[in-house]
């Protein structure tokens, strides 16, 4: 064998070897990303879970107190059910990982649903008291798009579960795009993030976002397109919603939404 097919052989096989180390790499990537998710999110609302309080422990209204209950349930659930299937991924359990892959579309539907009732009902009563830099009929579309947001990443997921790496980044696009829910909540980030504005309502999601989009291309050794594409959809969509949602048009299309 002469030095250049030696060479050329060396090289094939190096690059096998890469290709063979990058999924181990990134193994536990997604596990990993959805315990981070858990972590805010307990932490952010954790009166509501230890003492069944709103933020800045306000007590929750008894007429929505079950709609909170099943909203904050699905979330939770939604949270725990992308845990487990990252973890049932790399331990090759692909057909229980299916099946459960039904059930969280059960789950989706039912934090969707609630969520969009939660959201309008909630505002109804108080529409015009101040909520991070706007009103809280401004602050609904705002909720509402997160929501549309989740439900289509969601969707996204579900038509491209023959597509892996596709299907991947859209669940874990879906868990993050309802975090923000959780991160207002902690006033430790709000010397960092402000209070008000799309920056204090979706910085740190975004920030965090960010960073899972580079730590995936670092360890898969390229960039994850699906994923990065989808990350650019949600922050131009959270941003955009931050600002119609104080616009003229808004305001009268909230109008007719919450009109009893």
């Amino acid at each position: 064998m002469s030095y250049t097919a030696v060479e050329h052989e060396g090289v094939r096989h190096r690059a096998k070897g890469a290709r063979t180390r990058s999924p181990q790499r990134g193994r536990y990537f997604f596990a990993v990303a959805a315990i981070i998710m858990l972590v805010l999110m307990v932490a952010g609302f954790h009166p509501y879970y230890l003492r069944g309080k709103a933020m800045a422990e306000r007590t929750i209204s008894p007429q929505l107190a079950t709609l909170v209950f099943v909203h904050g349930t699905a979330l939770s659930a939604w949270l725990l059910l992308f845990l487990v299937q990252s973890l049932l991924v790399p331990a090759r359990r692909l057909r229980l990982h299916m099946r459960l892959g039904w059930g969280g579309i059960l789950v989706a539907v039912v934090a969707t649903t609630s969520g969009f009732m939660l959201a309008v009902q909630s505002v109804r009563p108080v529409p015009t008291i101040p909520f991070w830099g706007m009103t809280y009929q401004q602050f609904l579309f705002v909720m509402l798009s997160e929501v549309a947001l989740f439900s289509l990443f969601v969707l996204a997921g579900v038509l491209l579960r023959k597509r892996p790496k596709l299907h991947k980044a859209a669940m874990l696009l879906a868990s993050l795009s309802i975090l923000a829910g959780a991160t207002v909540r902690m006033p430790v980030l709000f010397p960092v993030f402000g209070e008000a504005g799309w920056q204090g309502i979706f910085g740190p999601s975004l920030t965090l976002g960010a960073v899972l989009v580079l730590v995936r291309s670092v360890l898969s050794g390229a960039t994850d397109r699906g994923l990065t594409a989808g990350f650019a959809v949600m922050t131009v969509v959270f941003i955009a919603a931050s600002e119609f949602a104080v616009s003229e048009a808004w305001s009268v299309l909230a109008g007719v939404i919450l009109r009893p």
